[in-house]
């Protein structure tokens, strides 16, 4: 090959390399400086919205709380997986047993409803000793999304 005939690959070449470092360039920069930490970037509803919401101590505090809670609420918990385990089965039989489905929802309803009021029980224990600052971070991880976290928010205002 001649100078001449390798000039627009040597050309090209440049080209692709300055594209290429560009390119890496600006991510490293978004990363470094743009990007928010992953735990924020999830998605997160409910207790974990509002373990994350919390300052450090807290988050421990409710962790605690709720572990120290799992051994009463494992039977509900099983309980209910086995409600939705019968359901199951009773939808995949060759006939329905129209009574026993219904019974099967129940104790799926019941065992949801009861842990439920265990987990409630833990948060209103929890929140028993946080200041109105933290119990409002509570709220609005909890209770509060979208349009309705404005009208809340007006309607706490009003009361103020």
């Amino acid at each position: 090959m001649t100078a001449r005939s390798l000039k627009p690959w040597l050309f090209v070449s440049v080209l692709l390399n300055v594209f290429l470092i560009g390119g890496v360039g600006g991510g490293l920069y978004h990363w470094m400086t743009v990007a928010e930490p992953a735990e924020a970037m999830v998605n997160q509803h409910g207790l974990r919205q509002a373990m994350f919401k919390l300052p450090p101590q807290r988050r421990k505090e409710l962790r605690q709380l709720l572990r120290h809670n799992r051994a009463d609420s494992q039977p509900l918990v099983m309980a209910g997986r086995e409600a939705r385990m019968g359901v199951i089965r009773q939808l995949q039989a060759p006939t329905l047993d129209r009574d026993v489905l219904v019974a099967e929802l129940a104790k799926a309803r019941e065992a949801d409803a009861a842990l439920r009021a265990l987990v409630d029980t833990t948060l209103a224990q929890f929140a028993s000793g946080l200041p109105q600052d933290e119990r409002q971070k509570l709220v609005e991880a909890l209770y509060l999304r979208g349009q309705a976290k404005g009208k809340a928010q007006q309607a706490l205002e009003a009361v103020h």
